[in-house]
């Protein structure tokens, strides 16, 4: 979670990851580490919000830029908030973030 303030959202992470069922997991990790559809981002014709956290050692911040550089329709907004799931290490930044794109005052 690369939250040193909050070393119990490490271990909630890892408990989460214990408790999946194996065959699960490795079909998840199968999709989510090798599947590439990169040259279909061009293709996104929907309003796309980027929240791109610090500190992420699953997608540092280079992604973010790469995705809204090819993504016409998509908006990057760069958190405070460090590592890879801003809706737990700082959900109040997260939403805050949100519903600003949405245009909800807050």
């Amino acid at each position: 979670m690369n939250v040193p303030s909050s070393p119990e959202f490490g271990r909630e992470l890892q408990g989460s990851f214990r408790r999946i069922n194996p065959r699960v997991a490795r079909d998840f990790a199968r999709v989510a580490f090798l599947s590439d559809v990169r040259h279909l981002l061009s293709r996104v014709e929907l309003p796309v919000l980027i929240l791109q956290s610090t500190d992420d050692v699953v997608t540092p911040e280079h992604i973010g830029t790469y995705l809204q550089e090819r993504m016409p329709t998509s908006v990057l907004v760069r958190l405070a908030a460090t590592g890879h799931f801003p809706q737990t290490s700082a959900p109040e930044e997260t939403v805050n973030a949100l519903l600003d794109y949405l245009g909800t005052p807050v």
